[in-house]
């Protein structure tokens, strides 16, 4: 059986859910949001192994015929159920219970995970990403990483076109360090923050799914294409980078990731990071990339594949 976790209301899950739907494949859906009333309960015979059931709406749901698992989940305590609430909340209490089962469960699974807690646990820090992104052959852009105002405006003076970003796996906007961000550089102090010496380029976003590459080169007015005027178009990479992406997601262990690159005027290529979890609707609407039929196979021959 396949397994999904997340919302319907997010894009990826939806698009999965509905390739699924499309090839009668056997899969079950958990809504993230039961999180703070389904159970998760194990049993014990003998010398087995402990049998583990998920509890949810009246329905018993067998964990152990899991064989692939895809989860997105989010931040429960965004949900109304947390509203007014404490962190400490008995509510607050299951639901971080039950994400830990059942997160625990999913990472010893014996078949394929998209991906393991461990490996997505990279996009939380940007520093170790960027040293594995090296490992792989890829280049990366000069960076420096501080909270140290004159040691911040010591790089600047030095790079003047530089981005800046978060170093975490929290979502922000890249942007071009401008007077108005220099008017607030000791605001650093409060937040470590990751700069770039600006690459300048094309943009191209290669989804990994196993052996198999997925490639788009964008064009944007911006400098983060995600908030922009943006066309992307299928274009096959040079088989030397094709094979360091391929590198690069297999020493980050994952199966599926989203690799962010650059490719110079003087051909040269750069990687900015890979995320574990990514959001390949947008990508494949601009595009036409066949991502999520691409992964619903995947799913369904690892499904079956464990049956035979």
């Amino acid at each position: 059986m396949i397994f999904l976790w997340g919302l319907l209301e997010d894009t990826p899950m939806s698009m999965i859910c509905d390739e699924l739907d499309s090839r009668g494949a056997n899969y079950f859906f958990l809504d993230h949001r039961k999180v703070f009333d389904a159970d998760i309960e194990y049993t014990y015979s003998g010398h087995n192994r402990p049998r583990c059931l998920l509890h949810t709406d009246g329905q018993v749901i067998d964990m152990q015929e899991v064989k692939v698992a895809y989860c997105r989940p989010y931040d429960f305590r965004d949900y109304p159920q947390m509203l007014g609430r404490s962190a400490d909340d008995p509510v607050a209490g299951k639901a971080a219970g039950f994400e830990a089962q059942l997160m625990t469960f999913i990472n010893a699974l014996d078949g394929l995970v998209l991906n393991r807690s461990d490996p997505s646990a990279s996009n939380n820090s940007k520093p170790y990403q960027l040293s594995v992104i090296r490992r792989s052959g890829l280049k990366i852009p000069e960076t420096f990483i501080s909270n140290d105002s004159n040691a911040v405006a010591d790089f600047l003076s030095r790079h003047p076109d530089v981005i800046y970003k978060s170093i975490s796996g929290v979502r922000s906007i890249v942007q071009t360090v401008s007077d108005t961000q220099l008017e607030y550089l000791d605001d650093v102090k409060w937040c470590p923050t990751l700069f770039q010496k600006k690459v300048p380029g094309i943009n191209y976003r290669v989804h990994v799914l196993g052996t198999q590459l997925f490639a788009v080169r964008i064009e944007s007015d911006r400098v983060d294409y995600r908030y922009g005027n943006t066309t992307m178009t299928v274009e096959s990479l040079p088989e030397q980078v094709a094979a360091q992406c391929l590198t690069l997601n297999r020493l980050l262990g994952l199966h599926f990731s989203g690799i962010d690159l650059m490719r110079t005027p003087d051909e040269e290529w750069f990687c900015f990071e890979v995320n574990p979890s990514p959001a390949f609707s947008y990508f494949q609407y601009h595009s036409g990339l066949p991502i999520s039929s691409a992964l619903a196979t995947c799913m369904i021959e690892a499904d079956r594949s464990t049956q035979s």
